[in-house]
């Protein structure tokens, strides 16, 4: 499934980033590379407040990271 449609709260595993070019990079330098845990944290407008290493980011790709339940 993919990042946008996942339920809040619940612990998840990157398995693909479908991105290319400098946003994967600036997503890498964030912490969403594969195999790294991930939590949705709440949605607001349309974006995903996102739990990575300790942080909250706020991100609008989430269409284009697949996860998958820990």
């Amino acid at each position: 499934m993919n990042l946008s449609i996942a339920p809040m709260g619940v612990a998840l595993k990157i398995l693909k980033i479908k991105i290319e070019g400098d946003q994967k990079k600036l997503l890498a330098n964030m912490g969403f590379v594969v195999d790294a845990n991930v939590t949705v944290v709440a949605e607001n407008a349309g974006n995903l407040i996102i739990n990575i290493k300790d942080s909250r980011v706020a991100i609008d790709l989430a269409k284009k990271i697949m996860v998958s339940p820990v």
